[in-house]
């Protein structure tokens, strides 16, 4: 449970090392700042739920939570476009592509993370 937790906090300060790699901005650490606070958000408010649910229903494969990763960053997309009427779908396409290969990535990552050689969730990887 401890890899869980670990690597729920983890996994977003992960996907953010590529943003510190030089050159990089002056508006860089606030970008950085403002992903971070939504990446949290997102993991807090749909994430947690999504990882409990798979847990308790073993479905701990690493595909399995990247589907669930995916299905996540669906539901945000969700309510981000809801929430945001001065978005067409032809504006909102390429921040819906890259909200699902970073959500499939964010999943792999928390997979290795969190289920990749855990003991505790050995049997469950194998299904």
């Amino acid at each position: 449970m401890l890899r869980v937790l670990f690597a729920m906090a983890v996994t977003p300060l992960i996907l953010q090392l590529p943003y510190l790699i030089p050159p990089y901005g002056p508006f860089t650490l606030w970008w950085i700042k403002l992903e971070l606070f939504i990446y949290y958000m997102v993991m807090v408010l749909f994430g947690s739920p999504v990882i409990w649910i798979f847990m308790r229903k073993r479905w701990l494969a690493w595909w399995q939570v990247c589907l669930g990763a995916i299905s996540v960053a669906a539901l945000f997309l969700v309510v981000w476009f809801a929430t945001l009427t001065d978005y067409s779908f032809t504006d909102g396409l390429p921040m819906v592509l890259s909200t699902v290969l970073t959500a499939t990535v964010a999943g792999l990552v928390f997979w290795l993370l969190a289920f990749w050689r855990n003991t505790r969730f050995h049997r469950a990887t194998h299904s």
